[in-house]
């Protein structure tokens, strides 16, 4: 028989049935990691705004480098590269910081809990999968409009001519909206290694981060050597692959049958196989037949082998990918990808998540 203490009324415990089930288990890293971990809104919030203040206050001051390029030429209408972009990096690794983690909060995840996600870690996953989604859908579109307007664009078939890569070599200045959007996915990358170093690492997340490591790589290398067409074309050639991915694993989190699920899975793999390897195995042809007309040996060679890298990764996610496949026939279920799951069961959440939802 209980005691006095832990009776309550039918009223009460009618009250207590609407209370939302406790969180699962939080695991995060410790110490600064887990400061930043827990200050992915607030605390790029803070500097957002101290820049953007100071620049609404004091116009020709430091913050406007933060906010727009410098080095402009009004006769060409382009943006010379300079060392003050990288102020425009830094301000927009903040704020992709603030904004993924504000919309995964604030709309991703109360979204998924309206359309049927019924754990706390399809809820997260769902919030993640939707701000990757959302990124590389603005991206992919932004950069084929920036690749057609080289003279590197071919046709929707094959999207380059590999003999226009390095048409009016060396590229130094760009368009406004080009420059922009090769420095708007530079800082994409810097921020999405910030965020896998702070949050609890994933069971892939050596192979992530040295995805990461080596795309950040090829980035400064073309910047430096300024070949951006070619970074232009690897964009979009692995941007597209993610959208669909991404699109088809919320629909997964949220509990959409396999009927629906699985023939986006298919087309997710035939797009990962023509892009990821075909159109990119045409950058990798592009640059080994024609860039060692431009550099030297060692620089040469030394762009070949971070290209060689980062198709090799491609290669170990799509035997992944394959291994998905084989375990969806011989279970005869649906697909579950497993690549990213935490190293342990429960959720794992940045804090600025769990506090939301402690509230």
């Amino acid at each position: 028989m209980a005691s006095s203490s832990t009776k309550r009324s039918p009223k009460a415990q009618g009250h207590l049935d609407t209370l939302p089930a406790p969180t699962a288990v939080v695991h995060r890293r410790k110490g600064l990691l887990g400061t930043l971990d827990r200050h992915q809104i607030d605390g790029p919030l803070v500097i957002i705004l101290a820049i953007i203040g100071t620049y609404l206050v004091f116009p020709n001051s430091f913050a406007k480098k933060f906010l727009f390029f410098q080095e402009y030429d009004a006769a060409t209408d382009t943006y010379e590269k300079s060392w003050y972009d990288l102020y425009f990096l830094v301000f927009w690794v903040l704020t992709f910081t603030f904004l993924r983690a504000s919309v995964m909060t604030y709309v991703l995840m109360p979204t998924a809990r309206r359309l049927g996600a019924t754990t706390e870690r399809s809820v997260l996953r769902f919030a993640e999968q939707g701000w990757i989604c959302l990124y590389y859908s603005c991206s992919w579109v932004l950069g084929m409009y920036c690749l057609q307007l080289t003279p590197s664009w071919n046709n929707w078939l094959v999207w380059f001519h590999t003999d226009q890569f390095f048409d009016s070599y060396p590229l130094t200045a760009l368009p406004l909206i080009t420059k922009y959007y090769y420095w708007l996915q530079f800082s994409f990358w810097i921020q999405q290694m910030f965020v896998l170093c702070i949050e609890a690492p994933r069971k892939d997340f050596l192979a992530m981060i040295s995805h990461h490591l080596v795309t950040a790589s090829l980035i400064i290398c073309s910047l430096v050597l300024n070949v951006t067409t070619f970074g232009n074309a690897v964009f979009v050639a692995m941007d597209l692959a993610d959208i669909v991915l991404a699109f088809g694993k919320c629909l997964k989190y949220i509990g959409m049958p396999d009927m629906i699920c699985d023939p986006i899975f298919a087309c997710f793999m035939v797009i990962w196989i023509y892009t990821r390897h075909f159109l990119y195995g045409y950058i990798i042809y592009a640059w080994t037949l024609h860039g060692g007309e431009y550099y030297s040996r060692i620089t040469h060679w030394g762009i070949i082998g971070l290209l060689l890298v980062l198709q090799s990764l491609m290669f170990f996610w799509l035997w992944s990918i394959f291994r998905i496949v084989y375990k969806m026939f011989a279970s005869k279920g649906g697909v579950v990808d497993d690549r990213s799951d935490d190293d342990e069961s429960p959720a794992v959440a940045p804090e600025h998540i769990h506090k939301k939802q402690r509230s």
